[in-house]
């Protein structure tokens, strides 16, 4: 029973509360404004991709006669390189998207003094670094696997020649 009677006594301290002053909001306008910018470019970039993907695998004909000398994978090389550049437009779209709705979101949330909004821009730019963040530890773990396979395919011819 003492034993409460002294931590009811010491004072507790409020949280802290985290205030947008208008240096901040200042900020948050000119980041909304590249980043509505960048997003834009993203989108018509995956546009450009995706219409070069669509000409790669379904006009490519032509470029599909001239591989057919080659066999079989020189017939199918246009479109599976069509596909590829389909599913690189894909993929770009995604942090285009992330990041325009950070911009859109974090200029409504100033206008409004809304919080709902501020928190979504902010979920969505979480969003953008999460998606980022996977995909550099993809392509890394691909590029580890792709040098260990070379270093291991150079031993191998080494050792070969060594052999001769």
């Amino acid at each position: 029973m003492e034993q409460n009677e002294i931590t009811s006594s010491i004072p507790q301290e409020e949280p802290k509360q985290l205030i947008i002053d208008s240096q901040l909001k200042f900020f948050l306008k000119e980041t909304a404004k590249w980043g509505k910018f960048l997003s834009i470019v993203g989108f018509v970039l995956c546009g450009i991709i995706a219409l070069v993907a669509v000409f790669m695998m379904f006009l490519g004909g032509a470029i599909s006669t001239v591989m057919s000398k080659m066999g079989v994978m020189g017939s199918m090389m246009s479109g599976f390189i069509g596909f590829i550049y389909l599913l690189m437009a894909l993929l770009y779209y995604f942090p285009s998207k992330y990041l325009f709705d950070f911009s859109v979101y974090i200029k409504q949330a100033l206008l409004l003094n809304d919080q709902e909004s501020l928190t979504y821009a902010f979920s969505r730019m979480k969003s953008l670094y999460r998606f980022w963040g996977i995909l550099m530890i993809i392509l890394l773990s691909f590029y580890a696997i792709i040098i260990l396979f070379a270093v291991l395919v150079g031993g191998f011819a080494a050792s070969q020649l060594q052999g001769v």
